[in-house]
Protein backbone atom coordinates (compact mmCIF):
# COMPACT_ATOMS: atom_id res chain seq x y z
CA UNK A 1 0.00 0.00 0.00
CA UNK A 2 1.41 3.41 -0.97
CA UNK A 3 2.02 6.08 1.66
CA UNK A 4 -0.73 8.24 0.16
CA UNK A 5 -3.24 5.40 0.28
CA UNK A 6 -2.14 4.49 3.82
CA UNK A 7 -2.68 8.07 5.04
CA UNK A 8 -6.15 8.04 3.52
CA UNK A 9 -7.07 4.66 5.06
CA UNK A 10 -10.17 5.17 7.27
CA UNK A 11 -9.09 5.30 10.90
CA UNK A 12 -12.44 3.92 12.07
CA UNK A 13 -11.98 0.83 9.93
CA UNK A 14 -8.44 0.37 11.26
CA UNK A 15 -9.82 0.35 14.81
CA UNK A 16 -12.30 -2.40 14.01
CA UNK A 17 -9.80 -4.76 12.37
CA UNK A 18 -8.74 -6.50 15.63
CA UNK A 19 -12.41 -7.05 16.53
CA UNK A 20 -13.22 -8.48 13.10
CA UNK A 21 -10.32 -10.91 13.31
CA UNK A 22 -11.35 -12.46 16.64
CA UNK A 23 -12.12 -16.16 16.53
CA UNK A 24 -15.18 -17.65 18.19
CA UNK A 25 -12.98 -19.14 20.91
CA UNK A 26 -11.40 -15.76 21.65
CA UNK A 27 -14.85 -14.21 22.00
CA UNK A 28 -15.90 -16.90 24.49
CA UNK A 29 -12.75 -16.24 26.55
CA UNK A 30 -13.56 -12.52 26.72
CA UNK A 31 -17.14 -13.25 27.75
CA UNK A 32 -15.94 -15.59 30.51
CA UNK A 33 -13.68 -12.89 32.00
CA UNK A 34 -16.78 -10.96 33.09
CA UNK A 35 -17.70 -13.89 35.37
CA UNK A 36 -14.10 -14.78 36.25
CA UNK A 37 -12.25 -11.44 36.30
CA UNK A 38 -9.45 -12.70 38.57
CA UNK A 39 -7.97 -16.16 39.16
CA UNK A 40 -9.59 -16.21 42.62
CA UNK A 41 -12.44 -13.92 43.67
CA UNK A 42 -15.63 -13.44 45.64
CA UNK A 43 -18.97 -11.96 44.60
CA UNK A 44 -22.42 -11.64 46.16
CA UNK A 45 -25.42 -12.56 44.02
CA UNK A 46 -29.05 -11.66 44.64
CA UNK A 47 -31.55 -13.97 42.94
CA UNK A 48 -35.15 -12.79 42.85
CA UNK A 49 -38.48 -12.95 41.09
CA UNK A 50 -41.92 -11.58 41.85
CA UNK A 51 -42.47 -14.00 44.74
CA UNK A 52 -39.17 -14.40 46.56
CA UNK A 53 -35.52 -13.45 46.77
CA UNK A 54 -32.30 -15.12 47.83
CA UNK A 55 -28.80 -13.87 48.46
CA UNK A 56 -25.63 -15.94 48.01
CA UNK A 57 -21.89 -15.43 48.26
CA UNK A 58 -19.66 -17.15 45.73
CA UNK A 59 -15.99 -17.76 46.50
CA UNK A 60 -13.97 -19.18 43.59
CA UNK A 61 -10.37 -20.28 43.28
CA UNK A 62 -8.01 -20.39 40.34
CA UNK A 63 -8.81 -23.96 39.24
CA UNK A 64 -12.49 -23.14 38.76
CA UNK A 65 -13.79 -24.69 41.99
CA UNK A 66 -16.40 -22.61 43.78
CA UNK A 67 -18.21 -22.48 47.09
CA UNK A 68 -21.66 -20.86 47.25
CA UNK A 69 -22.95 -19.92 50.70
CA UNK A 70 -26.40 -18.69 51.62
CA UNK A 71 -26.61 -15.18 53.06
CA UNK A 72 -30.37 -14.57 53.25
CA UNK A 73 -32.36 -15.83 56.22
CA UNK A 74 -33.84 -18.98 54.65
CA UNK A 75 -30.56 -19.92 52.97
CA UNK A 76 -28.18 -19.38 55.91
CA UNK A 77 -26.22 -22.50 56.63
CA UNK A 78 -26.77 -23.93 53.16
CA UNK A 79 -23.83 -24.23 50.80
CA UNK A 80 -23.12 -25.57 47.34
CA UNK A 81 -19.65 -26.88 46.59
CA UNK A 82 -18.45 -27.14 42.99
CA UNK A 83 -15.42 -29.37 42.53
CA UNK A 84 -14.51 -29.86 38.89
CA UNK A 85 -17.63 -31.11 37.12
CA UNK A 86 -19.26 -32.29 40.36
CA UNK A 87 -21.62 -30.27 42.55
CA UNK A 88 -22.54 -31.00 46.15
CA UNK A 89 -25.25 -29.56 48.40
CA UNK A 90 -24.36 -29.09 52.07
CA UNK A 91 -27.35 -28.65 54.38
CA UNK A 92 -27.28 -27.37 57.97
CA UNK A 93 -27.50 -30.10 60.58
CA UNK A 94 -26.24 -32.82 58.26
CA UNK A 95 -22.68 -33.95 57.60
CA UNK A 96 -23.38 -36.02 54.50
CA UNK A 97 -23.08 -33.98 51.28
CA UNK A 98 -25.79 -34.49 48.65
CA UNK A 99 -24.64 -34.77 45.06
CA UNK A 100 -26.69 -32.53 42.75
CA UNK A 101 -26.50 -31.35 39.15
CA UNK A 102 -25.74 -27.81 37.95
CA UNK A 103 -29.43 -27.58 37.03
CA UNK A 104 -30.55 -27.95 40.65
CA UNK A 105 -33.03 -25.09 40.91
CA UNK A 106 -32.67 -22.24 43.37
CA UNK A 107 -35.49 -19.92 42.33
CA UNK A 108 -37.55 -20.12 39.14
CA UNK A 109 -35.26 -20.83 36.18
CA UNK A 110 -32.16 -19.87 38.19
CA UNK A 111 -30.05 -22.92 39.03
CA UNK A 112 -26.93 -23.60 41.04
CA UNK A 113 -24.80 -23.64 37.91
CA UNK A 114 -25.99 -20.15 36.96
CA UNK A 115 -24.45 -18.60 40.06
CA UNK A 116 -21.57 -21.00 40.73
CA UNK A 117 -20.02 -21.76 37.38
CA UNK A 118 -20.48 -20.51 33.82
CA UNK A 119 -17.48 -20.98 31.54
CA UNK A 120 -18.40 -20.94 27.87
CA UNK A 121 -14.86 -21.44 26.58
CA UNK A 122 -14.29 -24.48 28.78
CA UNK A 123 -17.65 -26.13 28.12
CA UNK A 124 -18.40 -25.33 24.46
CA UNK A 125 -16.90 -25.38 20.99
CA UNK A 126 -18.00 -22.76 18.46
CA UNK A 127 -19.68 -24.59 15.59
CA UNK A 128 -20.62 -21.43 13.68
CA UNK A 129 -19.92 -17.71 13.87
CA UNK A 130 -22.16 -15.29 11.97
CA UNK A 131 -23.06 -11.60 11.94
CA UNK A 132 -26.55 -10.66 13.08
CA UNK A 133 -28.43 -7.60 14.26
CA UNK A 134 -29.99 -8.09 17.69
CA UNK A 135 -32.45 -5.34 18.60
CA UNK A 136 -30.72 -3.16 16.04
CA UNK A 137 -27.19 -3.70 17.44
CA UNK A 138 -24.48 -5.49 15.42
CA UNK A 139 -23.56 -8.79 17.09
CA UNK A 140 -21.72 -12.00 16.50
CA UNK A 141 -24.07 -14.97 16.80
CA UNK A 142 -22.17 -18.04 18.00
CA UNK A 143 -23.64 -21.54 17.68
CA UNK A 144 -22.18 -23.60 20.51
CA UNK A 145 -21.85 -27.35 20.98
CA UNK A 146 -20.93 -28.96 24.30
CA UNK A 147 -17.46 -30.45 24.55
CA UNK A 148 -18.53 -33.21 26.95
CA UNK A 149 -21.66 -35.32 27.49
CA UNK A 150 -21.76 -34.16 31.11
CA UNK A 151 -22.69 -30.59 30.07
CA UNK A 152 -26.37 -30.05 30.89
CA UNK A 153 -27.21 -28.15 27.73
CA UNK A 154 -25.75 -29.84 24.67
CA UNK A 155 -26.29 -26.83 22.42
CA UNK A 156 -26.50 -23.09 22.97
CA UNK A 157 -26.53 -19.82 21.07
CA UNK A 158 -24.67 -16.75 22.27
CA UNK A 159 -24.89 -13.21 20.91
CA UNK A 160 -21.79 -11.06 21.53
CA UNK A 161 -21.64 -7.32 20.77
CA UNK A 162 -19.25 -6.63 17.91
CA UNK A 163 -18.01 -3.30 19.28
CA UNK A 164 -16.83 -4.48 22.71
CA UNK A 165 -17.20 -8.29 22.84
CA UNK A 166 -19.68 -8.23 25.73
CA UNK A 167 -22.39 -10.90 25.98
CA UNK A 168 -25.86 -9.70 25.07
CA UNK A 169 -28.05 -12.80 25.03
CA UNK A 170 -27.77 -16.57 25.31
CA UNK A 171 -30.15 -19.44 24.61
CA UNK A 172 -29.70 -22.94 26.04
CA UNK A 173 -31.28 -26.05 24.55
CA UNK A 174 -32.28 -29.46 25.89
CA UNK A 175 -31.00 -32.64 24.19
CA UNK A 176 -34.40 -32.81 22.44
CA UNK A 177 -33.65 -29.49 20.77
CA UNK A 178 -36.28 -27.57 22.75
CA UNK A 179 -35.36 -24.21 24.24
CA UNK A 180 -34.71 -24.61 27.98
CA UNK A 181 -34.00 -21.01 29.01
CA UNK A 182 -32.79 -17.65 27.82
CA UNK A 183 -30.31 -15.32 29.51
CA UNK A 184 -30.10 -11.57 28.81
CA UNK A 185 -27.00 -9.75 30.08
CA UNK A 186 -26.72 -6.14 31.20
CA UNK A 187 -23.64 -4.06 30.27
CA UNK A 188 -20.61 -4.73 32.50
CA UNK A 189 -19.17 -2.30 35.03
CA UNK A 190 -15.63 -1.66 36.27
CA UNK A 191 -14.91 -2.84 39.82
CA UNK A 192 -11.40 -3.00 41.28
CA UNK A 193 -10.03 -2.25 37.82
CA UNK A 194 -11.77 -5.15 36.05
CA UNK A 195 -14.90 -5.34 33.89
CA UNK A 196 -17.49 -7.53 35.64
CA UNK A 197 -21.03 -8.74 35.03
CA UNK A 198 -23.67 -6.85 36.99
CA UNK A 199 -26.99 -8.42 35.99
CA UNK A 200 -28.42 -11.42 34.17
CA UNK A 201 -32.14 -11.97 33.51
CA UNK A 202 -33.30 -15.55 33.02
CA UNK A 203 -36.54 -16.73 31.47
CA UNK A 204 -37.98 -20.04 30.32
CA UNK A 205 -40.66 -20.83 27.72
CA UNK A 206 -43.28 -21.68 30.36
CA UNK A 207 -43.04 -18.16 31.76
CA UNK A 208 -40.71 -18.54 34.74
CA UNK A 209 -38.30 -15.65 35.28
CA UNK A 210 -35.47 -14.74 37.64
CA UNK A 211 -33.19 -11.74 37.97
CA UNK A 212 -29.59 -12.18 39.11
CA UNK A 213 -27.66 -9.16 40.38
CA UNK A 214 -23.90 -9.45 40.91
CA UNK A 215 -22.45 -7.16 43.58
CA UNK A 216 -19.33 -6.60 45.70
CA UNK A 217 -16.90 -8.23 43.30
CA UNK A 218 -13.38 -8.50 44.73
CA UNK A 219 -10.18 -10.44 44.11
CA UNK A 220 -9.66 -12.88 46.96
CA UNK A 221 -7.33 -15.54 48.28
CA UNK A 222 -9.57 -18.54 48.87
CA UNK A 223 -8.94 -20.73 51.92
CA UNK A 224 -8.47 -24.31 50.67
CA UNK A 225 -10.52 -25.60 53.61
CA UNK A 226 -13.63 -24.01 52.09
CA UNK A 227 -13.44 -26.53 49.25
CA UNK A 228 -13.14 -29.70 51.31
CA UNK A 229 -16.10 -32.06 51.49
CA UNK A 230 -16.94 -33.18 55.01
CA UNK A 231 -15.84 -36.78 55.64
CA UNK A 232 -18.60 -39.32 55.16
CA UNK A 233 -18.86 -41.68 58.14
Amino acid sequence: MSLRRWIGFPLGLMATLPLLSQTGGELLTKVDRLRHPWPAFSVEIEVKNAKASQRWKVTARDNGDARVEGLSEKEKGRAVLVLGEHMWLLLPGTKRPIKVTPQQRLLGPAAGGDIARTRFAEDYDVAEKAEELLDGSPCWRLALEAKRPSISFRKARLWVARDNSRPVKAEFFLPSGKLAKTAVFSPPEIQHGAAVLTRMDLSEPKGGTAELRFEHWAPAVADSKLFELPPVK
